[in-house]
């Protein structure tokens, strides 16, 4: 079993430096090409500047030397704050769906409430020999809960809250 880990653990760390040397090639391709290009000088400089940056919470490991380089211990806890950024960010993930999942089943139990409250109406109205509002009154209890139902299946399956605009009305 460790053999085994420790040849997948290789394998996986062969494909990362592999893919980070295709990508500093690319890199290179493309700076070369932004220097080679009629481009004003101080806009090939902000191009290739940009161009070195990345993307991610955790830097890419030659820029992770380079700043061990500079102070020891740096690239570990900036690895350690990114960690700690990450499993903060999935607290307050599981506290804002934990959040929403009550507030579903508040609004589904005083939506319930109504409903057989208005069901009872609805027997009651039909047995004192007004058949047709009793009818209504059962009909309109009987869609409003199953509105409710829908409208909170919904709202609780999606996972993205960054889309939903009911929450973030100044997304597009």
């Amino acid at each position: 079993m460790v053999a085994q880990n420790s040849s997948n653990s290789k394998e996986i760390n062969e494909k990362i430096e592999a893919a980070n040397s295709e990508k500093q090639k690319l890199d290179k391709e493309i700076i070369k090409q932004v220097e080679n290009s009629d481009i004003p000088s101080k806009e090939k400089e902000t191009i290739i500047g940009t161009l070195s940056m990345y993307s991610g919470p955790i830097p890419t490991p030659t820029l992770l030397a380079g700043y061990e380089a500079v102070n020891k211990g740096s690239s570990q806890r900036i690895i350690d704050n990114a960690l700690a950024e990450s499993e903060q960010r999935r607290k307050l993930e599981a506290r804002r769906q934990n959040s929403r999942a009550k507030m579903a089943w508040f609004s589904l139990i005083i939506v319930a409430s109504f409903a057989i409250g208005a069901l009872i109406a609805c027997v009651y109205l039909v047995m004192k020999g007004h058949p047709y509002i009793g009818s209504g009154t059962g009909f309109v209890a009987l869609i409003t809960l199953l509105g409710s139902v829908a409208d909170n299946v919904e709202t609780l399956s999606g996972n993205d809250d960054l889309t939903n605009n009911k929450d973030h009305n100044n997304l597009n």
